[in-house]
């Protein structure tokens, strides 16, 4: 896509564009059909995102007509194109607003486009969740503090996203088009499958679970790819770079999609990053506490809920709450103090 005023795209959509603002537009629209669908398909989804209730394809034809008859082209110009869907982006809290010229912030999910690229970004932050569909119909489930990126161009040859974070996909099967995920230490290659890819840069293990299909990975400086099936998790070591394939509870590990933190002998250690993104708040678990394992289910509860459950079944167990600076300090009771 050559390079053009991005912010003619805006001033297009909100019928704002001078006249030579129009002809730099109509030039770039002629130099190809893709040109054309991009912006079209842009339309489309900022009508949608701003609450229209039409949700209907972008057509290409259609659009470049009217658009051709309003700056009074001759008809002779009017491209055959095709059809081009842009899925809509939207989230399990609010519709998120795309915004052409950088991305805002709507309901503290930000979602951005970056126009000379067909950069699209979807981020979450502490304690929410957001849907997509990508361009495919591919369907994602991003988990709080999770960042997906991918680009509009190019996007009918190779299907490439990239995850920070941790993220439920529901891959659309092209046979002759392989879908991929790529992390900070690994990649995941799929035709068509569900899987889950948990890769937070600041957890001590990277993990990609396969519910159904089949998934291959592949690592940075290996030269041989790890194949799973259904019910195998690829457990990737963030200190030592090792890896190892097991198998894993996909209750456990599907868990985040119904807002569950599962406590199956698990040590508040071990859940202590989930519980991070989970409440927003850091946990620090005192040494003498470290090992000491639980069974619960963590659905609804609110911070002060979960700690003073927790603090009635360990009797030896104090937790402070810093507001001020977001810490939660889970230490051994003294009995002399109040």
């Amino acid at each position: 896509m050559n390079s053009i005023n991005k912010d003619y795209f805006m001033k297009y959509l909100k019928n704002e564009l001078t006249d030579d603002e129009t002809r730099q537009l109509v030039a770039w629209l002629r130099e190809n059909k893709e040109n054309q669908e991009f912006l079209f398909s842009l339309k489309d989804s900022y009508l949608y995102l701003n609450y229209e209730k039409d949700k209907k394809e972008a057509d290409t034809k259609h659009e470049w007509k009217l658009f051709s008859e309003r700056v009074g082209l001759s008809k002779k110009t009017v491209s055959s194109g095709k059809h081009f869907s842009l899925k809509y982006i939207w989230t399990s809290a609010a519709v998120i607003l795309l915004c052409i010229v950088g991305g805002w912030t709507a309901g503290m999910i930000y979602a951005g486009l970056d126009v000379p690229r067909g950069l699209v970004t979807l981020e979450t932050e502490i304690g929410q969740q957001a849907k997509t569909i990508l361009p495919d119909g591919t369907a994602v489930l991003l988990n709080a503090c999770s960042k997906l990126t991918y680009s509009l161009e190019g996007w009918n040859d190779t299907r490439d996203v990239r995850l920070e974070g941790e993220a439920i996909f529901d891959v659309v099967h092209k046979k002759d088009q392989p879908f991929y995920v790529h992390t900070r230490n690994y990649n995941v290659r799929v035709l068509g499958t569900n899987f889950n890819v948990m890769a937070y840069g600041n957890d001590p293990e990277g993990v990609v679970t396969l519910k159904h299909g089949k998934v291959e990975i592949g690592v940075a400086g290996s030269n041989k790819n790890t194949f799973l099936q259904p019910g195998e998790s690829f457990v990737y070591d963030n200190q030592t770079g090792t890896y190892q394939v097991e198998q894993r509870s996909l209750k456990h590990v599907y868990a985040w999609e119904h807002k569950e933190i599962i406590f199956e002998g698990h040590t508040l250690e071990e859940k202590k990053e989930e519980l991070s993104r989970h409440f927003g708040y850091k946990f620090e678990i005192a040494p003498e506490l470290q090992k000491m394992s639980y069974k619960a289910t963590l659905r609804d509860e609110s911070l002060n809920e979960f700690l003073a459950a927790l603090d009635s079944i360990t009797p030896q167990m104090s937790y402070c709450i810093d507001v001020n600076r977001k810490i939660v300090k889970v230490k051994k009771l003294n009995y002399g103090e109040d």
